[in-house]
């Protein structure tokens, strides 16, 4: 009995570390997303500005319907598969990728002329087709990252994501910086897509060069028959996520687009917190839950939304005191209309303690995921455009938001009926709203320091300091923040530059 709880704790230490080491690699890249976007805001005008988010959306929304939710398959079944299975899978899951990503070139070709006419910009054509080649290059390698977590190299998976995306920021900073023109920046992504696509198979291919090659028609069927349903969901989520700004590419000019695109996004927490946690341990949850150990199964979720609340919460309410500042600092005082759009998306962080549909997903069920999805999409477009007629270019914002939580609701029902427990027990209430009241306390607190006539920095520092202190004593007085996750996070941060200088990087060719 002791063994079993020393083992039990082993594991849980072993992913809670990989955990946030995930976590701080996806910090990282999503902080290079956000540096592009401001190196382009202030580089370029605010019509090529807007120009590149249209292509950059139309991107997005395409690679969901192409990827067809093959990376997510990867967490669901590469933990599980025997070794001699290993290279079978991860081989076949490429190839599709490969296949698919030529029609999703051919349709960023093609669509060109037609979303140049509906999104008010005749230059979009140009640049449509200019950077097809794009998805070409880069599907392929949409899955690295769950291939080196599932292969149990959670370091390298994060490295990649690091050494990835940095070359990602000084590509497009270079072009938009130095010569300022769209062409170049576009052709700079598209140089950045082959060294990454260079550096995914070699880093995939490293720890399965001594394994041997079977291929299944069979276990190529059974992938796609999880995938797809889940992959229609996923393209579902991914145009929800963009019928806001669809609809304002449809109703506005690209200079206005522009403004709403640099204020309209969702501070990328999900991916830095909340999807690297439940990627870690879906392979936990759909363990337990095969088994039949609900009470194991809630726990290790339960665990895992506590941890990301503290982080995410603390997010959502210091931004909303001190929106006006970061986003002006940022994009400059060009950009100072979008703070509202900004404030209304940081409505759905509190929703990012968690990935209901990828734990959804872990209990083997993803076609409820896309009729979900659906229902919440057909509210937002409904409400979206009803709300862009009336109140104008804040209105889809607002839509946007109240079908984020929609489509959590529904999702969290169908996960109390597939466990067979109440909404109580469902999620640890009474610790999520103890969290959220110190976030409140905390940016009260704080409230006044955008007042103060000083320095936009000085005051974000000054907000900070006071923020952090009142939410640290708050949180460690509630017991919601004790002394060893403060050295797990200082442990695992020093992970990170650890592995960057380590010689051997990429293994001795074992993948456990």
């Amino acid at each position: 009995m002791t063994s079993k709880i020393g083992d039990r704790e082993v594991d849980s230490t072993r992913i809670a570390a990989n955990a946030i080491l995930m976590m701080l690699s996806k910090a990282i890249s999503h902080g290079c997303f956000l540096l592009i976007a401001v190196v382009l805001a202030r580089s370029l005008t605010r019509d090529d500005f807007g120009t590149f988010n249209q292509v950059w959306l139309v991107n997005k929304s395409l690679l969901y319907l192409f990827a067809l939710g093959l990376p997510v398959s990867v967490y669901y079944f590469l933990p599980r598969l025997p070794q001699m299975k290993i290279k079978g899978f991860i081989l076949q899951t490429l190839i599709s990728l490969t296949i698919l990503a030529l029609p999703f070139s051919i349709s960023m070709y093609a669509l060109g002329d037609w979303l140049a006419v509906h999104f008010n910009n005749p230059g979009l054509t140009y640049y449509l087709r200019l950077f097809a080649i794009y998805p070409l290059i880069m599907l392929p390698t949409v899955s690295t990252d769950a291939i080196l977590i599932g292969l149990g190299r959670t370091k390298h998976a994060a490295l990649f994501e690091i050494v990835s995306k940095t070359a990602m920021v000084g590509a497009v900073a270079a072009a938009g910086i130095l010569e300022q023109r769209l062409d170049l920046v576009f052709k700079a992504l598209i140089a950045y897509a082959v060294a990454q696509s260079l550096l995914a198979i070699w880093m995939v291919w490293w720890p399965l060069r001594g394994i041997k090659f079977r291929f299944s028609v069979a276990e190529w069927k059974k992938q796609l028959a999880y995938s797809a349903p889940y992959g229609m969901a996923t393209l579902a989520g991914a145009l929800n996520d963009q019928v806001d700004k669809i609809l304002i590419a449809l109703f506005y000019p690209p200079a206005i687009f522009a403004l709403y695109a640099a204020g309209a996004f969702e501070i990328p927490l999900a991916g830095v917190t909340s999807v690297p946690v439940v990627s870690v341990i879906m392979g936990g949850l759909t363990k337990k839950f095969t088994a039949g150990d609900i009470e194991g199964f809630l726990q290790l979720w339960h665990q895992s939304m506590l941890k990301l609340a503290l982080p995410v919460f603390a997010v959502a309410a210091f931004l909303m005191v001190f929106a006006e500042p970061i986003i002006v600092g940022l994009f400059s005082s060009d950009y100072a209309d979008s703070v509202w759009p900004f404030r209304i998306f940081l409505l759905l962080l509190p929703l990012r303690i968690t990935v209901p549909w990828q734990v959804l997903a872990s209990l083997g069920e993803t076609k409820f995921v896309f009729k979900a999805m659906i229902a919440a999409m057909t509210v937002n477009i409904i409400l979206g455009y009803t709300m862009i007629q009336s109140i104008g270019w804040f209105g889809p914002a607002m839509a946007a938001a109240f079908t984020g939580y929609l489509f959590s609701a529904l999702i969290m029902v169908e996960i109390r009926n597939r466990l067979s427990v109440n909404l109580g027990r469902l999620v640890p209430w009474r610790l999520l709203a103890r969290v959220g009241l110190i976030a409140i306390v905390a940016a009260a607190c704080s409230a006044a320091v955008p007042f103060l006539s000083i320095n936009p920095l000085w005051k974000l520092g000054a907000g900070l300091v006071v923020f952090a202190t009142v939410y640290l004593i708050g949180n460690v007085k509630i017991k919601a923040l004790t002394l060893d996750d403060l050295q797990l996070l200082w442990h695992s941060a020093l992970t990170v530059p650890e592995s960057l200088t380590r010689k051997q990087v990429l293994g001795n060719g074992t993948h456990r």
